[in-house]
């Protein structure tokens, strides 16, 4: 996650579906993976939320929060008034190849007290980089009474429906999931700003062992993002 990011719709995606998941009765840990710098691309310049009424009637306090931010930057993401009570956060910048055993301690030991921990790379889960978390740090973070929660940008080298069953196996057999849920959103977003073309945008949320709670909490969230303008999403079960 990088500075340049804060705000975007990814972010209303993310925390929305987690202020749904949190309720409150369960405590957030955030773990971002952070890469200090602008790297320089376009992402994150979609802001078109703060002016559509249905993103505002989604999670009003979230759409207030997020339009408010005195600068994008995580740390005014920290700080802002959308966060479940006694929300953990863990902001170590992403370390060398070396230190990382070291930074995946410092993580879990930050964010033991939440019983919802988040991921969320710049890409996803896959090898041991800056832009991804892994399948082995998913498993260090994971305990009795709690949910992971990442975020994933599929790619375009295989159909979705088959990168899901692989993700959703490798969870089985790499962290011995037996309970997961990916909610699959597609956002239709302008190709440029002011264009009426429209390109469109995929992200997943995957939950790893839900309880009972939490599992009923996600599929009233996709109906309700599903009420907002150029938004798909579904849930996907396995277990």
């Amino acid at each position: 996650m990088r500075d340049q990011y804060a705000g975007d719709v990814s972010d209303v995606l993310k925390f929305a579906f987690l202020r749904a998941l949190a309720g409150a009765d369960r405590t957030l840990g955030i773990a971002w993976y952070y890469a200090p710098g602008d790297d320089a691309r376009a992402d994150g310049r979609h802001l078109e939320w703060r002016d559509e009424a249905a993103w505002r009637l989604l999670d009003e306090e979230l759409h207030v929060g997020l339009a408010m931010l005195p600068e994008r930057s995580i740390a005014a993401l920290e700080q802002a008034a959308i966060w479940p009570k006694g929300v953990l956060f863990h902001r170590e910048p992403m370390p060398s190849r070396v230190q990382r055993s070291a930074w995946v301690m410092h993580k879990r030991n930050a964010l033991d007290g939440a019983n919802i921990v988040f991921l969320d790379p710049d890409n996803g889960i896959g090898s041991e980089s800056e832009k991804h978390a892994t399948f082995t740090e998913i498993r260090l973070l994971r305990k009795p009474g709690r949910a992971i929660v990442f975020i994933t940008f599929p790619g375009r080298n295989r159909k979705h429906d088959a990168l899901l069953r692989q993700l959703h196996e490798r969870l089985a057999v790499e962290v011995g999931a037996k309970n997961v849920i990916t909610l699959r959103t597609n956002v239709s977003v302008p190709r440029a700003a002011g264009s009426r073309s429209y390109v469109q945008r995929q992200r997943w949320f995957t939950v790893v062992e839900p309880d009972a709670e939490l599992a009923a909490r996600a599929p009233a969230f996709a109906v309700a993002l599903s009420s907002v303008p150029r938004v798909r999403a579904r849930l996907e079960y396995t277990g």
